[in-house]
């Protein structure tokens, strides 16, 4: 779902555990077996680390540095572009897990903006707002596809 201020994929119920599902979203060196959208994602699982990703904006794979910037284990990590004073656009991107019972969890990405001028922001939208809603959605899928055929396996 595209907004004014945010990007966000669809809510997809995961049939795993919610603990399995945050094992596999926070072991960045395995990305490649399950994130069509970002294959590739290097990063040290504590607040303030970089994490290097390759993402698919339908324009090629590109890098994309961003910092951690939360972590709650077993519901939410978050990351950011490094703001500096003057970027017309802040962005965090959070990937929330919600526990529905001991075998099945929600999974939601979103992308929340903050800038100072509405017009770049509609245009930054307008622009790349599908191919990040893409992009979150196909994580998403691939999340979900991953997480229960690793439950399975347990």
């Amino acid at each position: 779902m595209i907004t004014e201020n945010s990007v966000s994929s669809e809510t997809v119920t995961i049939n795993a555990p919610v603990e399995v599902v945050w094992d596999i979203l926070v072991n960045f060196s395995d990305y490649h077996k399950w994130n069509r959208f970002c294959p590739k994602a290097e990063a040290t699982l504590e607040i303030g680390s970089p994490i290097v990703m390759m993402v698919e904006l339908g324009f090629g794979l590109q890098e994309q540095i961003e910092y951690i910037t939360r972590i709650e284990p077993n519901e939410l990590i978050a990351w950011a572009m490094a703001n500096n004073a003057g970027d017309p656009i802040h962005a965090v991107r959070t990937q929330q897990l919600t526990r529905l019972d001991d075998n099945r969890c929600l999974y939601q990405s979103v992308d929340d903006f903050r800038g100072s001028d509405p017009e770049t922001m509609k245009k930054m939208l307008d622009l790349m707002g599908k191919p990040v809603e893409d992009g979150f959605n196909l994580c998403a899928s691939g999340l979900k596809e991953y997480a229960e055929k690793v439950a399975c396996a347990v």
